[in-house]
């Protein structure tokens, strides 16, 4: 996402210039800070080769033990002819393939984790031993403030390259834009949170720097809804059910069976805040399944969002089951399941 890439950057790089590093290790730094969200050059493969790996966006790189391995590779790709002949007519830098350049190209990689953690989705910190996202639910995926404010330093940076040398002061300036917008964040989590205490919901961050998206589980529903932290109103409250089965349940339990053997269906599982099921059967041996997330139902339906998602299986997944075989398909636009 390009505000990660940003802002993954630029961090590393203050940080970098403010503890007085060289050259080289401070383009370590920034490398190992980019080096996980460069797995948009191999995440096209599980649409080519569908996998259970995760080999997505904010999968496999981000990870304490391949995130390492992944940087390191990056690294010696870098300080190897022609790759760094190539990449330095595009940006002027300067790498070793050294003992403390991998340690602080994985130092990059640490930051990007931590960053990571912090916002909405998470990371899979130890991935293969777990899958288990990792994740403090503070800022939103792609915060709109934060995007503003990395572009507005880098714009600063651009302009007046000799502007580098206050760059322990400009580094200070956006630690603490980091720290108050978080300091937002929290207060307004907190707030979601006492609002819905006692009926045991999950809160997410929005685009919105107040808004929160609130996922209640009630018996066979889910209950989805919006908090604005700055008047205390909620609003649009939704309810999704978790299963919704238009005929026989016992045939669609055994057709859903055959679904969830899909690796599509389990990325979509791992990677959804939560997932309700809509079954409807056309015939004796066919049955049309879609798996989708209601949280993100509701905000690809805020045409206030910032968000929009990557692609139509992000919020979703259709799977056709006939004759116990399952496969992963596209409908006829239209059929899109309705809340009850």
């Amino acid at each position: 996402m390009i505000m990660d890439f940003f802002s993954h950057a630029l961090l590393p790089f203050l940080l970098g210039s403010y503890l007085g590093l060289d050259k080289r290790l401070l383009a370590a730094l920034v490398l190992g800070g980019i080096a996980p969200d460069l797995d948009v050059f191999f995440s096209w493969i599980n649409n080519v080769y569908p996998t259970s790996l995760l080999l997505v966006h904010r999968g496999i790189t981000h990870t304490l033990f391949f995130g390492f391995f992944f940087a390191l590779m990056l690294l010696y790709l870098c300080t190897h002819e022609p790759v760094k002949g190539y990449l330095g007519r595009i940006i002027k830098f300067d790498l070793d393939f050294s003992a403390s350049s991998m340690a602080f190209v994985y130092a990059g990689v640490l930051i990007h984790l931590a960053l990571d953690f912090t916002t909405t989705i998470g990371v899979p910190l130890f991935y293969p031993w777990q899958s288990l996202r990792y994740s403090a639910e503070i800022f939103f995926q792609i915060e709109p403030i934060i995007l503003i404010g990395t572009l507005l330093v880098l714009a600063v940076l651009m302009r007046d390259r000799s502007f580098v040398k206050f760059n322990k002061n400009l580094f200070i300036l956006f630690v603490v834009f980091l720290l108050v917008v978080g300091g937002i964040r929290m207060e307004g989590k907190q707030s979601a949170q006492s609002y819905f205490n006692e009926t045991g919901a999950e809160v997410f961050p929005e685009s919105g720097l107040f808004q929160w998206a609130v996922l209640e589980g009630e018996g066979e529903m889910y209950l989805v809804s919006q908090y604005d932290y700055l008047d205390g109103n909620v609003s649009g409250r939704t309810a999704f059910p978790r299963l919704f089965v238009a005929s026989s349940l016992e045939e669609a339990e055994k057709a859903i069976a055959y679904a969830e053997e899909l690796p599509q269906v389990r990325l979509f599982r791992w990677r959804a805040y939560a997932v309700a099921i809509n079954a409807t059967s056309e015939n004796g041996s066919s049955w049309k399944i879609e798996y989708y997330d209601p949280l993100v139902k509701m905000q690809m339906a805020d045409s206030r969002s910032f968000f929009r998602p990557p692609s139509r299986s992000y919020g979703s997944i259709r799977v056709r089951v006939e004759d116990g075989v399952a496969r992963v398909e596209d409908w006829e636009e239209g059929e899109d399941l309705q809340a009850h």
